[in-house]
This record gives C-alpha cells, sequence and structure tokens, in this order.
C-alpha cells in the first residue's frame, strides 16, 4: 500500500473518532439545553402569576433570581456548542487540507503512470511488446505485467475518485456547521438580551423592597415565630412516635432500609417548580444583615399545584399553623417527611398513604406566591431535603 492510501486510511480514522466524540458532546449540550429551557418554561409560568397583581415580593424575586441563574447556564450550554463548533471547523478545514494535499500527490503518480505508458507506446504498441520476448515465459510475465500494470492505473483512478468524494463530504459538513453556528451565534445574543432585561427587572424589584425594610422585617419576625411554633409541634409528635414504637418493641429496620434505598431518588412533592430556599444558613435576599436558617427546602411552584407524598408511609399527624397554611407529617419507620404550606388536605391522620399520592394543594399566599415547605426527618434531626430527592428541579 502506497504512502498516500496509508495516510488517507489515517485521516479517515481520525475524522470518524473525532466526529463521534463532537456529536456526543453537542448532544450531552443539547439534551442540558432542552432540561434549562424546561425549567425556564415553568418558572416563567410561575412568574407571570405572581405578576398578575403583587409585583413587589420576595417570592417574584426569588423567581427572577431563578429565571437569572437558569438563562445564564442556558448562555453557558449555548457558548459551549459554539467552542465544540469551532473546534470542529478547525478540525475539518485541516483534514480537507490534508486530503487535498494526498490527492495531488495521487493525482501526480496517476500522471507519471500516463505519461510511461504514452512514452512506451510512442515506441511501440503492446503487441511488438508481446512478441518480441524470445521465450514462451518470458511472453508470459510480459502479459502478466501489461495486467498489473492496467489494474494499478484502474484502482489509482478510484482512489482519486474516493479521496475527491469524501473531500465534498468534508466541505459540506463544515459549511453545515457553519450554518449551526450562525444560528447558535443568534440565539445566544437573544439569551444575553433576555437576560439582560432580566436583571435590570431584578435591580429595580431589590430597590423597591429595600425601600420597605419595616414592612419586610415585620412580615419576615411574623413568619419566623410562626415556624418556630410548627418545628416544636413537629418535633414533639415525631419524639412521641418515637418513643411509641420503643415500647412497643416494632422492628422498623425493613422499612429503614428501604426509605435509606432511595435516597437521591425520591420523587419530589410538586411536578413543578424551583427550590426558592434552600436548607440550611443563607443570607435574606434584601436585608443584608439578616442571616435566616432554613430547617427544610421551599418549593415556589404553581397555583392549586397538588403536593404528593414522596414515599409510602403513615400520616402521623395534620396540623394547622397561622402563617404556615396545614402541614401533614408522614412517618416511613424512623424516618419523617413534612409537608407544610398546604390551602386543603385530603388525606387523614392514621391513613397509610403511597409514594405520589396527593396529600393536598399548595397554600397560595397575599402575594400570589405559591410555596410548599418540604422537611425531612432521619433518626435526630432534619436534614437535606435536595440530597434524597431525585434530580428533577432545580
Amino acid at each position: 500500500m502506497s504512502g498516500s492510501r496509508i495516510t488517507i486510511l489515517l485521516v479517515l480514522l481520525i475524522l470518524a473518532f473525532d466526529l463521534s466524540q463532537a456529536q456526543t458532546e453537542r448532544q450531552q449540550l443539547e439534551k442540558q439545553k432542552q432540561d434549562i429551557q424546561n425549567r425556564i418554561l415553568e418558572t416563567q409560568k410561575i412568574l407571570s402569576q405572581t405578576a398578575s397583581q403583587k409585583n413587589n415580593s420576595l417570592g417574584r424575586l426569588r423567581a427572577l433570581n431563578n429565571q437569572i441563574r437558569s438563562r445564564a447556564s442556558l448562555l453557558n450550554a449555548i457558548k459551549g456548542e459554539v467552542s465544540i463548533l469551532d473546534e470542529e471547523i478547525v478540525e475539518d478545514q485541516s483534514i480537507i487540507n490534508s486530503m487535498g494535499d494526498d490527492l495531488m500527490a495521487l493525482k501526480n503518480e496517476y500522471g507519471q503512470m500516463i505519461y510511461a505508458t504514452q512514452k512506451t507506446s510512442s515506441g511501440f504498441n503492446q503487441l511488438t511488446f508481446l512478441f518480441a520476448a524470445s521465450t514462451f515465459n518470458q511472453l508470459f510475465m510480459r502479459m502478466k505485467y501489461i495486467k498489473q500494470y492496467g489494474e494499478a492505473r484502474k484502482k489509482q483512478v478510484e482512489q482519486i475518485e474516493i479521496v475527491q468524494e469524501s473531500i465534498n463530504q468534508q466541505i459540506q459538513e463544515v459549511e453545515e456547521q457553519k450554518s449551526a453556528k450562525e444560528l447558535l451565534l443568534n440565539e445566544e445574543l437573544s439569551e444575553n438580551q433576555k437576560l439582560s432585561s432580566l436583571q435590570n427587572e431584578q435591580r429595580s424589584l431589590v430597590t423597591k423592597l429595600e425601600q420597605q425594610e419595616n414592612k419586610i422585617r415585620q412580615d419576615l419576625a411574623r413568619q419566623q415565630t410562626s415556624e418556630k411554633e410548627l418545628s416544636d409541634r413537629i418535633d414533639a409528635i415525631i419524639e412521641a412516635e418515637r418513643l411509641a414504637a420503643l415500647a412497643s418493641s416494632v422492628d422498623m429496620t425493613d422499612i429503614n432500609k428501604a426509605f435509606e434505598g432511595e435516597k437521591g431518588q425520591l420523587p419530589w412533592p410538586v411536578e413543578e417548580g424551583f427550590v426558592s430556599s434552600k436548607y440550611g444558613k443563607h443570607r435574606h435576599p434584601t436585608l443584608k444583615t439578616v442571616m435566616l436558617t432554613n430547617k427544610g427546602i421551599d418549593i415556589q411552584t404553581t397555583k392549586d399545584a397538588s403536593v404528593k407524598s414522596v414515599f409510602p408511609g403513615k400520616i402521623s399527624a395534620i396540623m394547622s399553623i397561622p402563617g404556615q397554611g396545614n402541614t401533614v407529617l408522614i412517618q416511613h419507620g424512623e424516618y419523617f417527611t413534612a409537608y407544610s404550606k398546604l390551602k386543603a388536605v385530603v388525606v387523614k391522620k392514621g391513613q397509610q398513604v403511597q409514594a405520589n399520592q396527593v396529600l393536598g394543594q399548595v397554600l397560595t399566599d397575599n402575594n400570589d406566591v405559591s410555596e410548599v415547605k418540604f422537611k425531612v426527618f432521619d433518626q435526630k434531626n432534619t436534614v437535606n431535603p435536595e440530597s434524597w430527592l431525585g434530580r428533577k428541579i432545580n
């Protein structure tokens, strides 16, 4: 096999590998973009509800913040795709140049063969060449040579056609990549404009909320009081349930293991929405000197959204606390889950429920914010619910 043909085969192998790898990366980015766009649509639906009557609320600010994060993630994904396309275009152009050199070498070789054939034919024809053999064996060898030479010329033509076709395909691929890049750049420009608009709205809303500091502090104080009351009642019920189980010597090993086995895979208590307030300590969105401690997560969702159980269990209690709406507490062996800020409850104390069974509907507050608080308790205290839930809402 000639050096040119070996080079061509190597180039084609490298091309196939690089193209497959690039396509995989682009497919992953496309899926990521689709997931982000789905989240953006969910948040947009929530934003439209909070905008219906009262624009200046912390709930709307949290929705805006989430929308901005999602838009920024989408922009990064788009930029990632553009970067991959740039690399593909450079690589493919390099391959085109290399194949062009090989094509030139093949054409030169073929030209030399044609020249040699013409030169030979000008002195004597093939019959003269054959009959000039002095022995039968020499005649046979000359016939074989003429046949091989003809086949070599034919293969050379085929090789030239293969390389030329590959180059044409590669050029078409580059043109498609450039078109895809142009579309992505337009998409990037559009998303930048949307992001900028959201950031302007965010700054304006923060300014308005900062002017309402006294009201926000009063609302926060009432909220913290009601949350403490609810937390104390839940802690007391959980302690009573555990003492009762201990006294009755109930073996909870199997259900404990079953619940633990679902860590990171539990379904979300609502179908749509985003985590508006994470677990643990974090700074207040407008009161910069105030630190908040959340023993669960708040999930902002759509109006009248159904709230569902994340795992089979027994309803331990149903409570109603002003400012927290209704709360459903479910026991799963030594684990418990709590669902607060419900406006309606469709289950009863002592009832056995299944995973994804509807417990009630989310409460919508005076600012048109629909938000459910979700908590998970292990054998000792509350734990971060996001580490137990599957990756559905971000």
